[in-house]
Order: C-alpha cells, then structure tokens, then sequence
C-alpha cells in the first residue's frame, strides 16, 4: 500500500504523522527566534546597566547614600567653591569656609528642647548635635529634609544640613504626640 491513500473525490491525503513533524519544525523555528531576541535585549539592557563604570546621573539617591553639592557663593565680593556634605552625622568632614559652620548642641526633654531658637544665614552649613535627657526623642526640620536618629537618654546623634533658604522654620520632635505637646523651636535662616 502507497504512503498516499485516495479520498473520495480523487484527492490525495498525507500521512498525519509527516505533518504533524512538518508543523512542529516551524513551531520550533518561532521558538528559538524568540529565544535569541530575548538573550540579545537582555544582554543590551545589563551592558546599559553596568555602564562601563560610569555613574548614572539620572538616579534618584537612596536612603544612606551621601549627597554632595557644590555651589559657587559669594563672601564679600570674593566668589569661593563651597562643597556641602549631607551625612546624618556619619562623621564627614564639611568643605566649607569657618564663618559658614555652625554647630548647636540640642538636648530634648519632656516636652521641649534646649533651644527654643536658632539663627542661622543662608547657604550656612548647620551640625545639630542632639541627646536627650529624659525620654526617647528626636530632632527635625522638615524643609532642609534634615532629622537626627531618634534617641534614648545617654544617647546621641547629629545630622548635618544647609541652610538653603531663608525664613523661619519650625523643628520639632516627631516622636508621637511631642510636637503637639510643645516640643517645637524655630530655625531662623536670614
């Protein structure tokens, strides 16, 4: 018997089998096209990743990561280059001109802090040094995005920050109810 049977009506009909096997080689081609265009854009997009060592500009920094700026200021007619450096009290050094650091030591008790008040210029680089004496605290500002850790008593932390703009600024202890309990000064930068 022939590979071809006759049907009714003269036409011939394949064997089942070849055309599944015919089927699944193009099914197969498909596959494998696809395959090698998922390696190709994986491989450009790890290689745009990696960036040969280069720093990506266009990231938004995380949480821990240092940020620095420079500026160009103006000090009696003088122009110098001022490096600020934000570090939550890590312990970096600030480049920047003496006349511009200030540092303030802050303690916080129930309800209120040491210094209701602090004066400070702008473009200032201020050092919040921060302890608490009688229970857990904290020490913010909210428009120089500038916090300390929260403390308990014996404890303390420091963060660092510049004032960048001027106005009167409320900072406060964000721990629970202590802002509306009372805890708040105001930071002046004129």
């Amino acid at each position: 018997m022939s590979e071809e049977q006759d049907k009714p009506g003269g036409e011939s009909q394949e064997n089942p089998i070849e055309e599944s096997v015919e089927d699944h080689k193009g099914g197969s081609k498909v596959i494998i096209i696809v395959i090698v265009l998922i390696i190709a854009v994986a491989g450009i997009v790890l290689s745009r990743q990696d960036g040969g060592g280069d720093i990506d500009t266009n990231t938004e920094p995380e949480a821990g990561d240092v940020i620095e700026k420079e500026e160009d200021t103006s000090v009696d007619g003088d122009t110098i280059e001022q490096g600020t450096v934000i570090d939550d009290g890590a312990g970096f050094e600030v480049d920047a001109e003496e006349a511009q650091l200030h540092e303030f030591t802050v303690t916080g008790k129930n309800f209120e802090f040491s210094m209701g008040e602090i004066k400070v210029k702008k473009g200032d680089t201020v050092t919040i040094n921060f302890s608490s004496t009688d229970g857990f605290h904290d020490w913010v500002v909210d428009e120089f995005d500038a916090a300390t850790e929260r403390v308990n008593p014996g404890s303390d932390t420091s963060v660092i920050f510049v004032a960048d703009k001027t106005g009167t600024f409320e900072y406060y202890c964000s721990v629970g109810t202590h802002r509306q309990l009372g805890m708040v000064g105001n930071l002046i930068v004129e």
